[in-house]
């Protein structure tokens, strides 16, 4: 049987499901000699870099986005007699079999997260495809215990053995460093600021920090990602305290979680969040949120906030003891997660 991965994500900037699926086809790559795989990918710009050796790159379409994976690559799946392997978060309605990698069940856990103009359009199209997904993948993968006990827990699926192939770190080179961030951020010194590193989706709980940074003028906030845009957190543009770095480099990035007081992420749902392995892997301490799949993922190696209560002195936070990083670290790696999809593919 030949498999079809979805190879859209070549196509598109790096995010956290993006960077999944690059690392983990990369990996798989190496070891996919005796299968018969091959990767579509749309016509256009290649954003990511690739080079597969045992992996044969089609491309085919000249659609993009969803509407390429749910007309393109599904006849193309179709016509060829193959089954789909998508790692992004989709699946085409019009297919069946295969593995579709669903991280997480956002919608499903929290509507709240979903209030904008149009959003519904968006949850129509989630519940159509995840039922189809659930109901037609031979396999289903998810990148976490705890988004597996959800998906479990919301849906009958065909196969209810569901995978969990985590995230890792190891994409992050540690000795490329960019120090001269620190000549551009007037205002902010090595080892004497706290980090934000996120988008602003509501589930990343931007106010979160604003806040705690409004109660503690005596401390240093740097925050990278997009600007503020949103009229709700207009009052707090203006924090002293606070600098706005905009986009960063990966290589400043990793500067500013080597060297800040701690990591800060209180975000209020994830399907895994990789972010603070990021920054452990650079030496940060991290504080994050006490929900189900931070805990999972990070145990005793983290301090742990409420999201809901930005009320706390982080610095006193950090007089307690933790385990050490390693405890995390050497439990993902992007090789161990393509050897569990390279088995998964294998047997079926």
């Amino acid at each position: 049987m030949k498999y079809v991965i979805d190879g859209s994500f070549l196509l598109e900037k790096t995010s956290g499901v993006i960077r999944y699926a690059y690392e983990i086809v990369n990996r798989l790559d190496r070891m996919a000699a005796d299968l018969d795989l091959e990767i579509l990918v749309p016509e256009g710009k290649l954003i990511q870099p690739a080079d597969y050796k045992n992996i044969r790159m089609v491309r085919h379409g000249s659609s993009q986005g969803k509407k390429w994976l749910q007309v393109d690559y599904a006849r193309y799946v179709k016509e060829n007699h193959a089954r789909p392997v998508c790692m992004t978060n989709l699946y085409p309605l019009m297919s069946k079999g295969g593995i579709a990698c669903i991280h997480d069940i956002a919608f499903k856990m929290h509507p709240e997260l979903f209030t904008a103009k149009g959003d519904w359009h968006e949850i129509l199209f989630r519940k159509l495809m995840y039922l189809r997904a659930f109901h037609k993948a031979d396999q289903v993968v998810t990148v976490s215990e705890t988004s597996k006990q959800e998906i479990l827990s919301h849906y009958h699926l065909k196969n209810p053995n569901v995978a969990v192939i985590g995230n890792a770190w190891q994409h992050y080179d540690v000795t490329d460093t960019d120090e001269t961030i620190f000549d551009q951020l007037n205002g902010v010194h090595k080892g004497d600021y706290y980090f934000f590193l996120s988008s602003l989706a509501v589930n990343k709980n931007l106010l979160w920090i604003l806040k705690n940074a409004e109660q503690h003028p005596e401390e240093q906030y740097v925050l990278t990602g997009q600007p503020l845009g949103d009229e709700s957190l207009s009052e707090y543009r203006d924090l002293k305290n606070v600098t706005y770095t905009g986009y960063l480099e990966d290589a400043q990035i990793r500067a500013l979680l080597k060297h800040c007081k701690a990591f800060l992420f209180p975000s209020t749902y994830e399907g895994f969040g990789i972010p603070p392995m990021e920054a452990l892997c650079m030496g940060a301490k991290i504080v994050i949120s006490r929900i189900d799949c931070l805990r999972e993922v990070y145990g005793s190696s983290a301090y742990y906030i409420d999201p809901a209560n930005p009320q706390i002195g982080i610095d006193e936070l950090l007089k307690e003891e933790v385990s050490p990083a390693k405890d995390v670290l050497e439990r993902y790696s992007w090789d161990r997660s393509a050897s569990e999809l390279f088995h998964i593919i294998q047997s079926l």
